[in-house]
């Protein structure tokens, strides 16, 4: 098996002609992300004059409810790298990137949320030094389906037979 070649990418700081870049990237970025451009910081890895990979990180909006007494912590909000350009190291720097500049900017923390199944992802943040802190369990209810609840199901029964 032959190893990828190493990046010869760049970073830097995003520049708006890499919009169209980002939008090949991740289409919806600009719309799920407006509200972390304010005080966040977007580095992307420039191969060619194209954005090829980008991060964005930022400060937190409030408290860390997840890790009691932290009052001021940075988020690691998106990282991506177009797939024609995986494995070669980028989404590592870009990583390294945004917790040196949160670090600068006087960030005594940072965290991310990642789909425990992203074990590509995962293995990187891992790489740069993360490491899991919490889990957080997530509940679906499906409400398409007129289903009710075993409990209330039984009492509607009960009351049923009692008349």
């Amino acid at each position: 098996m032959t190893r990828p070649k190493a990046s010869r990418a760049r970073l830097r700081p995003f520049r708006v002609r890499d919009a169209a870049d980002l939008c090949r990237i991740y289409p919806m970025f600009f719309v799920d992300n407006a509200v972390h451009f304010g005080g966040g910081q977007l580095t992307v890895a420039d191969v060619g004059g194209c954005a090829v990979g980008f991060v964005l990180w930022g400060p937190a909006f409030e408290p860390a409810w997840f890790d009691r007494g932290v009052t001021r912590w940075a988020e690691l909000n998106e990282l991506h790298v177009h797939p024609d350009f995986q494995n070669r190291g980028i989404g590592l720097r870009l990583v390294r990137a945004a917790i040196g500049q949160a670090r600068a900017a006087g960030f005594p923390v940072m965290y991310l949320m990642v789909e425990a199944d992203n074990g590509k992802a995962r293995r990187v943040y891992e790489r740069a030094g993360f490491r899991e802190h919490n889990r957080i369990a997530r509940y679906k209810v499906d409400l398409q389906k007129k289903s009710q609840t075993p409990r209330l199901a039984e009492t509607r029964a009960r009351r049923s037979a009692a008349l």
